[in-house]
């Protein structure tokens, strides 16, 4: 599954290989795939887990992803070239771009959008991918009784997703009610979604369907209820194994069995979970289980090492090395795991989680000093050299080296909220107010449309107490205000920020009048 960080690249990007179209019009699916199979498109795949897997479970249906992100499409070509998946093509660039062109109306018989970076911060929000126009175009090339299915771990974006899909008629809320979808068995689980699911964080899934006939899913399968009642909590747990669709569920379901006192019963499913798990995350959380609900070390031991065979990354290393020191307090194996965390980190901020939980785990400055000189090598974009600029101010304490760090931050910056990110960063961190000044300057010649303008009149306001000069900009922001979000925005800065209510109220009126 994918968490859509990146942003579209005006570069064109070409790659020979069969799976790979580089293709800006309609192609000629059943040619393509050299059957008239259903065609289900994913947007933004990431590392391509989710595509994958669908692809092996579901042979008779073609998978088309779209991503606009060179090395997440290399990663999952080399995947499906050494799968031998002929149901899958790739496609790079920005979706909302290529979906017109790919497809004719009706054309996709299901649309899978997992984990779009819900860009929180105000000034980011034009970078959300889920907007109006997004949800009309894929309502328009659904074909009727095909589904949308998105995944959030963000609830205000997950409410903000929502909205936009329950307005459009042509889609129903197949969840009607409730409106989120607690799980969803059918559909494969990543290590992305996992990490959510064990950690106990909620993610919010829904499903839209292109129907006029919909099924009410709102009794989806929720969690086992402690029911007073024996025989039927026996019952609950019996139905709850059976309905476990992997690792996880099993997980889930033991840990519930030792919370009721089950710890027997607990094992065996915890067993059964082992013998189920797909990857290092499984592994490591089961371990954990097994140490905290069953006590049982040397078992957790076991599992640790089976999760060191299967760790496939950095991070997997990385959150490996931190449960052996915290589980087994075994602080030796601990360190040749991040040593081998530290050999293959596929990201800048992969290095600098691993930097972090060295110097956490063994104080060692020297070994986080020589990690995070890795990143600054590694770094290519704005916000790698943002990011690794604000760990070493806050994490290592080096000023002058995060300020050289921050400077290559701002000659990589792409556009005015990059600019504006790194004025927080300048006044907040080094206390540089002269220097953030020059940035905003610099942003605000970049600026573009309505919430650039908007946002940094806001970061004026807050962080330099300068109205006059926020004045201007919240009114660069009116004139270049066109959709109705831009100017409750705007709206709601002029009243909570300047106080001025008059202009507020004509805003929102303007808003009304869309």
């Amino acid at each position: 599954m994918s968490l859509l960080t990146a942003r579209p690249s005006s570069s064109d990007f070409v790659l020979e290989d069969p799976y790979f179209l580089n293709i800006d019009e309609h192609p000629d699916w059943q040619g393509q795939f050299g059957n008239d199979h259903p065609v289900k498109l994913e947007i933004g795949f990431g590392m391509g887990d989710f595509l994958i897997e669908m692809a092996k479970r579901e042979p008779q249906n073609n998978f088309v992803g779209v991503d606009f992100s060179p090395d997440c499409i290399r990663n999952l070509l080399s995947r499906v070239n050494e799968l031998h998946l002929k149901n899958i093509r790739v496609i790079y660039g920005d979706v909302r771009e290529k979906i017109p062109s790919l497809f004719h109306d009706g054309e996709l018989s299901t649309v899978y959008i997992n984990f779009p970076d819900p860009w929180p911060r105000k000034r980011h929000f034009k970078r959300r991918l889920v907007k109006p126009a997004l949800v009309k175009l894929v309502a328009q090339k659904l074909a009727p009784e095909g589904c949308v299915h998105l995944a959030t771990d963000s609830e205000p974006y997950a409410r903000e997703i929502s909205g936009y899909f329950n307005e459009e008629s042509l889609l129903k809320n197949r969840t009607r009610e409730l409106g989120f979808l607690q799980t969803r068995n059918h559909l494969p689980k990543t290590k992305y979604e996992k990490s959510f699911i064990y950690a106990g964080d909620k993610i919010h899934y829904l499903e839209y369907c292109k129907s006029s006939i919909q099924k009410d899913v709102s009794a989806a399968k929720q969690e086992p209820e402690f029911l007073n009642n024996d025989e039927r909590l026996k019952k609950a747990f019996e139905d709850a194994v059976a309905n476990a669709q992997d690792a996880c569920d099993l997980k889930q379901v033991g840990d519930h069995l030792a919370y009721a006192g089950d710890k027997q019963w607990a094992e065996t499913v915890y067993k059964k979970a082992e013998e189920t798990a797909e990857d290092c995350l499984d592994l490591n959380w089961l371990a954990y289980s097994v140490s905290e609900a069953l006590s049982d070390k040397e078992w957790a031991k076991k599992l640790y090492d089976k999760a060191e065979t299967r760790a496939e990354s950095s991070l997997d290393l990385n959150w490996l090395a931190y449960s052996v020191k915290e589980i087994l307090g075994d602080t030796e194996w601990a360190k040749k795991l991040y040593q081998k965390a530290e050999k293959n980190p596929k990201n800048v901020r992969e290095l600098c989680d691993l930097a972090d939980s060295i110097a956490e785990t063994f104080g060692d400055k020297d070994w986080q000093a020589k990690v995070y000189k890795k990143a600054e090598v590694m770094a290519k974009e704005h916000s790698d050299y943002y990011e690794l600029a604000d760990n070493i101010c806050m994490k290592f304490g080096d000023d002058k080296w995060a300020r050289e760090i921050y400077g290559k931050a701002e000659e990589t910056a792409q556009d005015s909220s990059d600019l504006n990110s790194l004025v927080e960063s300048l006044i907040e961190k080094l206390g540089d107010k002269k220097w953030a000044e020059q940035v905003v300057r610099k942003a605000e010649a970049l600026a573009q449309d309505s919430i650039d303008f908007c946002c940094l009149a806001d970061s004026l306001c807050e962080k330099f107490g300068d109205k006059q000069w926020a004045r201007r900009l919240y009114k660069k922001a009116e004139e270049n205000a066109e959709e109705s979000f831009e100017f409750h925005w705007l709206a709601e800065s002029l009243s909570e920020r300047l106080g001025d209510k008059e202009w507020a109220a004509g805003i929102y009126n303007k808003e009304k009048n869309l």
